[in-house]
């Protein structure tokens, strides 16, 4: 059963809304990104230009006479935002500004260095820094107007290109989780949806059962007073009894039901003798059994706990192939507290592609199934008891839904 139309290539209306989104974000970042990094090639073009610009400017004043223009130029390299360093012909750094975060130090010390063994370590790193500016960039040579060179300007990104180029991936960060909080959004929408759909068709279901289940009940005492003795009747009355017990686990259904039972065993026999007594109506083909045993305590809500075991046992039952085999229900203890069952069937198995949709609402591989059976038992050990349900095997020597609860707080 397909609970939702199904729109453009054969897709759920769900399925192609989360495509789009996913699609569209990704065009959104790839055409975001893509446009932040010519503007990064756009702000490298410029500082080269700007560099070589201001090498021309230093030149002249270089050869200026004016101390005047020599601080000008100084204090100019100390504004500018891209990391530059000047160093004579020798190599020995003269003038660095702020940018590339070394410490400025006065002409005196700068000058009484040796450019191949500096004693001043902010002149080594200037000169280290110096080398790798020239590995990703062109330095630019200070010629005098006969063509001798005078010095060497060295340049970085600016910190401007540095800022830019961080860009894309903050855009991404960004992007990814605006994405994520649109399928959490989604989640929780689909989560409330199936919430109020569970509770509205349950409490409808036990209210539409009360006023049948109270005639047969005065039907079957009239029968018990006309027929003492009869053998089916008691049978009778125990199915009318679990029919009184599915009614009132419909109408916990919505609400948060008590945890108060402690005897885990006796619900899980209880169960099991319950659909051993109607085996033979399935003419002696399908074994129930029940291995192992659990010793660590649990509290659990009776009622919807057996809902459970039921619903596993019953699917168990329908997929046996002609009808024919076992099913068994092994119990056994979690090592670091709780219990854990596993409902083993001898069955056809179950397909790879149906394999993580059984649990959903309205999913079925029977042509008259609702899908409801194993979504409200997910819903009953994940949400109710905060257990954890999955299939843990399946192929051609059949399936094991196995699930936990934890142990006594």
């Amino acid at each position: 059963m397909d609970p939702l139309p199904r729109g453009l290539f054969g897709l759920k209306r769900r399925q192609l809304f989360t495509a789009y989104l996913l699609i569209g974000s990704v065009l959104i970042v790839v055409g975001v990104t893509a446009f932040t990094l010519r503007i990064v090639r756009d702000v490298e073009d410029q500082t080269t230009l700007v560099t070589e610009l201001f090498s021309g400017m230093a030149s002249r004043v270089v050869q200026s006479e004016d101390p005047g223009e020599a601080r000008r130029v100084a204090e100019l390299v100390k504004e500018i935002g891209i990391p530059i360093i000047i160093t004579n012909n020798a190599g020995l750094p003269m003038i660095w500004n702020a940018v590339t975060g070394i410490p400025l130090t006065e002409d005196t010390i700068l000058r009484s260095q040796d450019p191949a063994d500096p004693t001043d370590a902010w002149v080594r790193e200037a000169m280290a820094m110096a080398e790798r500016f020239d590995r990703d960039a062109q330095p630019f040579a200070i010629f005098d107007n006969e063509g001798r060179r005078l010095a060497t300007l060295h340049h970085g990104p600016s910190k401007l290109s540095k800022q830019v180029q961080f860009m894309p991936y903050l855009e991404l960060g960004i992007m990814v989780l605006f994405f994520l909080a649109i399928l959490w959004g989604l989640q929780v929408k689909k989560e409330n949806d199936q919430n109020l759909l569970f509770a509205g068709m349950a409490k409808e279901s036990a209210h539409q059962m009360g006023t049948p289940l109270t005639s047969i009940m005065g039907w079957l005492a009239l029968l018990e007073d006309r027929l003492p003795g009869d053998d089916t009747l008691p049978e009778l009355g125990r199915d009318v009894e679990r029919l009184n017990k599915v009614s009132a686990r419909f109408s916990q259904i919505g609400s948060r039901p008590k945890l108060e039972d402690e005897d885990f065993t006796g619900v899980i026999e209880d169960t099991i003798t319950y659909f051993q007594r109607r085996l033979p109506h399935l003419g002696g083909r399908v074994q129930l059994r029940s291995e192992g045993a659990v010793g660590h305590a649990v509290v659990f809500n009776r009622d919807l706990l057996e809902w459970v075991l039921e619903n596993l046992i019953k699917n168990g039952i329908d997929a046996l192939v002609d009808g024919k085999g076992t099913v068994t229900v092994k119990l056994a203890d979690v090592p670091e507290g709780g219990v854990i069952v596993r409902v083993c069937d001898t069955g056809r198995g179950i397909k790879p592609s149906h394999r993580t949709k059984i649990f959903e609402p309205g999913f079925s591989t029977k042509s008259r199934g609702w899908g409801m059976g194993l979504a409200l038992v997910k819903r009953i050990v994940t949400q109710y008891h905060n257990g954890k349900i999955r299939v843990e095997t399946t192929g051609r020597q059949g399936t094991t839904i196995a699930f936990t609860l934890p142990g006594k707080d």
